[in-house]
């Protein structure tokens, strides 16, 4: 038992097949001068195995006759290159992540415009696209482009880049000090019939950065190649972007992935504990949805979370367990409506709660403003006076922005649908609180 192989097969006989396939199956290790190092994917893995099965493995370490073990956290991928086979010379970008496949991208009414684009892209090649993907941190903009070229290797198809807006300048400078910016172009230009380019917000205020980016992007867009870029914000809301560079990207098909909805969220759950060997229960699965309104990473967090507090009590999974593990992530177990209504339209609208307190007059977070006061108003039934104190602004104030808004609706028609859009998602939340309420008020009152 002196390679990890050895060691791994006995960690299998004396923990319980679960927590094996969770936390130690797919780790890999070594044995150098008899001792063990074990790598593992992150910190946060790190601090659980030392936490929880410190014991077992240096039993099993000692019973191994190694001196030893310790951790070694593995390096994420460099922006390095992406290894294509057609092209002798080296070529730019990062290695794309086996895991972002479409068949492992679940689709809901927050993403599904943006999925069935990005699935047309890598499936026809569609000639002379320019999308621009933005959303909130955690909705899948990752995990759509990946899925793209993912998709488009799978059908041999190798003439793309996938790369960071971060690597995109940290390679042009690199080829601009070496006197060979016009090689890097070329690159560009004869090499890449798709460009998945992320986080193009990151460009703001590097001016000669974004005038070659420009340049490339005519090139690119007028020869029939396509083009995938994401960001945090609309494009008219990069205010340090060169005029011309974000009337460019103004002109592409802009979508936005929004938070999930409860239904989806509900898929969410379910796939992710499916692919872990598991099929929560009902109940487990439409707390966890009600309760958790974050972003995919929060969801597959807590249905690790909740794997793991199953495997270690050697229980099953059940909603006992969920609304433990809820109240250890310090989410309240009960959120009013107000709360609820805030919360939605501020994800609804990727701005945060603190910009829509504050005294900012930018569009968009008048916009959200107003919408969340209209909202307050018509579906809490709350007062102008209970509004005001919550804004900390004067009652004349409060009248204002509703009646604009509603000045706004009539006008406009596609505000009336994003509107009406938002209004259904909160009241799926509200009717599903008051279910799993009036459910723990039942069992309140069998107990009593």
């Amino acid at each position: 038992m002196s390679n990890w192989d050895g060691v791994k097969a006995r960690i299998k006989e004396v923990v319980n097949d679960l927590i094996f396939k969770v936390w130690f199956e797919p780790l890999e290790g070594e044995v150098l001068q008899d001792e063990l190092y074990i790598i593992v994917p992150n910190e946060f893995t790190k601090n659980w195995l030392k936490e929880h099965y410190h014991d077992v493995i240096k039993k099993v370490v000692e019973d191994a006759g190694l001196r030893g073990y310790k951790f070694k956290v593995k390096e994420l991928p460099q922006a390095d290159q992406l290894i294509i086979p057609y092209n002798p010379v080296e070529l730019i970008g990062r290695r794309l992540s086996t895991k972002y496949t479409f068949e492992d991208f679940v689709v809901g009414r927050c993403n599904e415009l943006a999925y069935n684009v990005c699935y047309q892209v890598a499936t026809e090649l569609p000639r002379g696209y320019l999308i621009y993907l933005y959303g909130n941190f955690g909705l899948g903009k990752t995990h759509l482009t990946q899925a793209v070229g993912n998709g488009l290797f799978k059908r041999g198809i190798n003439k793309f880049y996938y790369l960071t807006a971060q690597d995109f300048l940290t390679y042009m400078i690199k080829y601009l000090k070496s006197g060979m910016l016009d090689s890097f172009k070329e690159k560009f230009k004869e090499h890449c019939d798709v460009l998945l380019l992320e986080g193009i917000h990151f460009l703001e205020g590097k001016e000669y950065t974004q005038n070659e980016l420009a340049f490339l992007l005519d090139y690119l867009i007028d020869q029939g190649k396509t083009v995938i870029f994401t960001s945090l914000r609309l494009p008219q809301e990069l205010n340090k972007m060169d005029s011309s560079l974000r009337s460019r990207l103004n002109s592409a098909l802009i979508i936005r992935l929004n938070a999930p909805d409860l239904k989806t969220r509900r898929k969410i759950i379910r796939h992710k504990a499916k692919k872990m060997g598991y099929a929560f229960p009902y109940e487990v699965v439409d707390y966890l949805a009600t309760r958790l309104r974050g972003d995919v990473r929060q969801l597959e967090s807590a249905v690790i979370g909740l794997i793991a507090r199953a495997s270690l009590l050697k229980e099953p999974v059940s909603l006992a367990l969920a609304k433990e593990l809820v109240n250890e992530l310090g989410i309240k177990e009960s959120e009013d409506r107000v709360e609820l209504i805030i919360d939605t339209t501020c994800k609804f609208f990727g701005v945060g709660r603190e910009e829509v307190f504050s005294s900012s007059r930018r569009k968009e977070l008048s916009l959200s403003r107003q919408i969340v006061m209209y909202l307050l108003r018509k579906v809490a039934k709350k007062s102008l006076k209970e509004i005001s104190k919550i804004f900390n602004k004067q009652h004349s104030t409060v009248v204002y922005n509703i009646k604009a808004l509603e000045k706004k609706l009539n006008k406009d028609a596609g505000l009336r649908l994003r509107l009406d859009y938002l209004i259904k998602e909160i009241s799926s939340e509200i009717s599903q609180e008051e279910i799993i309420k009036s459910e723990d008020n039942s069992i309140e009152e069998i107990s009593g």
